[in-house]
């Protein structure tokens, strides 16, 4: 009698599980390995990250792309337009932001211990390999825009009401080169955002109109530089899990694992499926 060699879902789920976990936990080792030889500073330690800064800022107001005929008007009614629609922009201070960013990223970027070495200019920046990692800012934007909303209310007499308002956004891009070799010209791109908030009451109902008693909570310079930091953090913590990530690759031959980094305790705080993880790394343009 022919033994049935069909295996039950249940043995097929454990079958995979224990493939997974198997491959996870190889995974896991082979990065904790990179990391724990940099915090040891052993004689394997030899890698190094060489860093291009941003140099500027780029200014950018959205809203002026939705004036008519702005570009012909006079430079005068420009002005006044840009002020008109400008709250943020026109009181930053380019070095505090490049200086928040920077230094951000610098200092996470060095919680993992290894070496950093910054290059004044990105054509000096050596050859990327495997014992030289490089980051290449290209460019760096702060954006700001306003964005139109609606409150939309119905009376219990079935009247519908709207009230017609604004939320301005300020938004700080990056674009980067991260070890670019000669047959490789990829751009990752990583950004962050903030908005205003409305509340608001309705005092009176007339004419199809209603008055509303508002109250905003305005963006300030200070949240700019304090999303500035913010994003610095992120784009060293996500280049440090794309360094891991690719060392596994390298030196098991695949990867089937994402890394999350905590530069706070510079240590892989949980594993995801590569799939799964790259999603919520840096985007490639």
């Amino acid at each position: 009698m022919r033994k049935n060699k069909k295996l039950s879902f249940s043995c097929i789920a454990l079958l995979f599980v224990s493939l997974f976990f198997g491959s996870c936990t190889s995974d896991l080792y082979f990065a904790s390995t990179f990391l724990n030889k940099f915090e040891r500073q052993t004689v394997l330690a030899t890698e190094k990250i060489y860093v291009a800064l941003p140099q500027g800022v780029i200014h950018t107001n959205s809203s002026l792309n939705d004036i008519a005929g702005f570009m012909f008007m006079s430079e005068r009614e420009q002005d006044s337009v840009i002020a008109s629609k400008t709250a943020i922009l026109n009181q930053l201070d380019d070095s505090t932001l490049l200086a928040q960013f920077t230094g951000a990223f610098l200092y996470s970027l060095s919680r993992s211990q290894i070496p950093v070495v910054i290059v004044d200019n990105p054509s000096r920046l050596p050859v990327a390999d495997e014992q030289h990692f490089t980051v290449n800012f290209v460019q760096m934007e702060a954006e700001e825009y306003l964005q139109p909303h609606q409150s939309k209310f119905t009376t219990r007499g079935g009247t519908n009401y709207s009230y017609d308002y604004q939320l301005r956004h300020f938004s700080l891009n990056v674009w980067m080169r991260l070890d670019a070799r000669d047959t490789s010209d990829v751009i990752y791109f990583r950004n962050r955002e903030i908005e205003e908030t409305y509340r608001g009451t309705v005092t009176s109902l007339r004419d199809g109109k209603a008055k509303m008693k508002t109250h905003y909570e305005r963006i300030s310079p200070s949240d700019a530089y304090r999303l500035a930091w913010n994003l610095g953090v992120e784009c060293a913590t996500l280049y440090i899990e794309k360094i891991l990530t690719e060392y596994v690759c390298r030196t098991k031959g695949t990867n089937e694992t994402y890394f999350y980094y905590n530069p706070a305790c510079n240590c892989i705080e949980s594993i995801d499926t590569y799939a799964n993880g790259i999603k919520t790394s840096f985007e490639k343009m």
